[in-house]
């Protein structure tokens, strides 16, 4: 039972990173626009507090992953969190940031999200 929470865990921090780096990249506007070099820019947002919070759930992900390897197959456990992460940022990025996800994304999302877990439960 561990197991499987400190997956599921870790696969809500990690897409919970995800989406506040992206709120804060959004915040900071595109690099393109900007003309800076991207170290620059990238020093420049580096503090955001979406960004720092972003960054930290990424380092306490990384370590519940390193967890998760000690315990699991690669195999098994590197699919469900794939899967798990794709589809919470997917919605996350609907709900959120109101991006247009159509009717054939979600549906190709479903199909890769459903084969992955076919192949991670295969043992």
């Amino acid at each position: 039972m561990i197991k499987v929470l400190l997956i599921l865990v870790n696969i809500i921090f990690a897409a919970g990173g995800n989406l506040l780096l992206k709120h804060g990249m959004n915040a900071a506007g595109s690099v393109a626009d900007t003309h800076l070099p991207l170290l620059q820019y990238a020093l420049q947002n580096l503090l955001r507090p979406q960004i720092l919070i972003g960054v930290a759930l990424y380092i306490v992900s990384f370590v519940m992953w390193l967890a998760l390897l000690s315990m699991l197959d690669i195999s098994v456990v590197y699919p469900i969190f794939v899967s798990g992460a794709f589809l919470i940022v997917t919605l996350g990025s609907v709900l959120l940031f109101h991006e247009d996800v159509t009717p054939l994304r979600i549906l190709g999302t479903a199909v890769v999200a459903m084969g992955i877990a076919l192949v991670s439960f295969s043992k």
